[in-house]
């Protein structure tokens, strides 16, 4: 993945130093609804409708970057040099969205993926360790990629065999002694995590892929869109709402992105059904 280069003014590296110290101030959501602050976080929760089991969030997008906030439970610390991401499942080639998660679960069949990204563009960073560390502190996987040349890049998730479930601690490590941490759920099962209590919080939030085609400064507008989750956790209905400036060019990505997106389940919503909103808010830095 590459990111936009200011037209000829501003450097790929230099992009992604601002979009990393934008991510610092950013709030993450919260489960609860409360503004509780996440370093590398992307979402908040802005108003939270028990009644109708609405939720909306918004993000502020930097222009000229060629990279996605990360998920909200994707805890990166404050001092961001390297930006990490947990996918539920690898988007296929060509994807116009994926899916962003805060929830991991070592048994079954999964394809979880570990994003990192250091520069906007391939250089030399001495390569890349990939540490797992599970709920007690102990080494789970250990793996070396010494091919990682800085830019965005997916790992499957090495999740090991006995690792304690609960709040792990992933490790990326570059050779040029850049390094960051980041936190992600691991369970067994996914109906063993407490997230999976938490009925209208999706665990999986899909998320539209970036659009390099659109020039940097057209990066300003409003998207909102609206899915409609049934009793088992899955969206069965995405209407895009409001579609002002970029956001009339997203829409297609929304949709995707809306469908994409998991819940636990809730026997309830047979007879009150849940609409849950998303807003992204886009506007030059």
């Amino acid at each position: 993945m590459s990111g936009y280069h200011g037209r000829g003014k501003t450097s790929g590296v230099a992009v992604l130093q601002l979009f990393l110290r934008w991510l610092r101030h950013v709030p993450r959501m919260s489960p609860a609804g409360s503004r509780t602050r996440l370093d590398a976080g992307c979402l908040q929760f802005l108003k939270s409708d028990s009644a109708s089991g609405e939720r909306t969030m918004k993000v502020r997008h930097l222009v000229a970057v060629g990279l996605m906030s990360a998920i909200c439970g994707s805890g990166v610390a404050k001092d961001v040099d390297i930006y990490i991401e947990f996918l539920w499942a690898k988007p296929p080639a060509g994807a116009i969205a994926r899916q962003e998660t805060r929830q991991f679960v070592s048994e079954g069949s999964h394809d979880h993926q570990v994003c990192i990204a250091a520069n906007a563009e391939p250089t030399d960073v001495g390569g890349l360790q990939l540490e797992f560390l599970d709920a007690k502190g102990s080494r789970v996987s250990l793996e070396r990629h010494p091919d990682y040349r800085g830019a965005k890049h997916c790992y499957p998730a090495n999740l090991g065999k006995h690792g304690v479930p609960g709040e792990w601690t992933v490790r990326a490590v570059l050779g040029d002694g850049r390094e960051q941490s980041a936190r992600i759920r691991v369970d067994p099962r996914i109906e063993d995590s407490p997230q999976y209590r938490m009925r209208n919080v999706p665990y999986v939030a899909g998320r539209p892929n970036y659009d390099a085609s659109i020039p940097p400064e057209e990066w300003v507008g409003r998207l909102v869109w609206a899915m409609d989750v049934d009793p088992q956790g899955k969206v069965t209905h995405v209407e895009v709402e409001v579609a002002e400036g970029v956001g009339e060019r997203l829409r297609d990505r929304a949709i995707a992105a809306g469908y994409l997106t998991l819940f636990p389940p809730d026997p309830g919503r047979a007879a009150a059904p849940l609409r849950w909103r998303r807003t992204l808010s886009f506007a030059s830095e």
